[in-house]
């Protein structure tokens, strides 16, 4: 597990687009989970760089023992709630939105988008769009 990091909630929201895919299955244990076997050992994680720890990751490693602890130091809460999912073989689009607490104590809300691809049941890559100028007004940064 990655330490209670991200908080991953099932969402209570219907989910949209649904179709029946392998891949898609594996993004949501991901959501519920949060479990690293799912991750692909030479996964490539790209996060955007307006975001707080933004880059490129590579490998299971960089993302649990870099991405998630970086990240974690920035906020005091971090809640990921998907809502749609979107699949279309090898990949998945999740829509959704970020909760987040900052340590000044600031609640602010994201839109997000995630696409994932997935291959023999894990995920090989994560590209994320999200609404990072929420997310740094609530540190301050704008």
């Amino acid at each position: 597990m990655l330490s209670g990091f991200p908080i991953r909630k099932p969402s209570t929201a219907r989910m949209e687009a649904m179709m029946d895919s392998g891949a898609l299955e594996v993004v949501q244990d991901w959501y519920r989970t949060g479990n690293p076997d799912l991750l692909w050992s030479e996964i490539e994680w790209r996060v955007l760089e307006s975001f707080p720890s933004g880059g490129i990751y590579r490998g299971r490693d960089d993302v649990i023992n870099r991405f998630f602890p970086s990240v974690k130091a920035h906020f005091s809460a971090y809640e990921t709630h998907p809502k749609t999912f979107m699949a279309d073989g090898e990949t998945v689009v999740t829509t959704g939105l970020y909760r987040i607490r900052s340590k000044s104590g600031v609640i602010t809300e994201a839109d997000f988008a995630h696409v994932w691809t997935v291959r023999d049941a894990s995920i090989v890559a994560f590209r994320q769009i999200a609404d990072t100028a929420a997310i740094n007004a609530s540190l301050g940064k704008i």
